[in-house]
């Protein structure tokens, strides 16, 4: 009986079971698939915080020109040849600068004078923009929601308040 010189105990049960171990066909394909999922945990994560900070910044802008409007004592058009009051017309153009990336609903916008100190009014639910001189706030929540559960399950829920406000004096204008 000849001997397989090229294989050593080709005959043996351990060396027939670990040879398919010995082909490194496999592991390319197992390399690719664990760095293929860092690389689109990086990428969802990226593309997650860009939305989130777009968020951010379009929600500070429109506050910004909310209080704009509500520092001058201007009003907006109704659409129907009215004036909005003052503070439905803070509100509106607050939504009116973000309707493009978000929405805002009105109800979550607060338009309410301060104390002298700074602090805010016992109920900031009142909607008042205040009177000349006087000095107001403007508060605006938002409820970011996260597209992929991915990454919004570590912030709870896959959604997170945003909040931003400003506060203003209003100028000496006339009613």
């Amino acid at each position: 009986m000849e001997k397989n010189d090229d294989k050593p105990n080709s005959g043996s049960f351990f060396c027939r079971a670990l040879a398919p171990c010995r082909n490194e066909a496999g592991i390319s394909a197992v390399e690719t698939g664990a760095t293929m999922l860092l690389f689109l945990i990086a990428l969802f994560s990226v593309i997650e915080f860009g939305w989130f900070f777009l968020h951010q910044n379009t929600l500070t802008a429109a506050v910004r020109d909310g209080i704009r409007l509500g520092a001058i004592g201007s009003t907006v058009g109704d659409g129907q040849g009215g004036q909005m009051s003052r503070e439905a017309s803070i509100k509106e153009a607050i939504k009116n600068r973000a309707e493009g990336v978000m929405d805002i609903d009105t109800a979550k916008i607060l338009v309410f004078p301060v104390k002298a100190d700074f602090t805010d009014d016992d109920d900031p639910a009142v909607a008042n923009a205040g009177g000349a001189g006087a000095f107001m706030r403007v508060r605006v929540n938002y409820d970011h929601e996260f597209f992929t559960t991915l990454i919004g399950g570590f912030f709870g829920g896959g959604t997170i308040q945003l909040s931003s406000e400003g506060t203003f004096r209003n100028e000496n204008f006339i009613l």
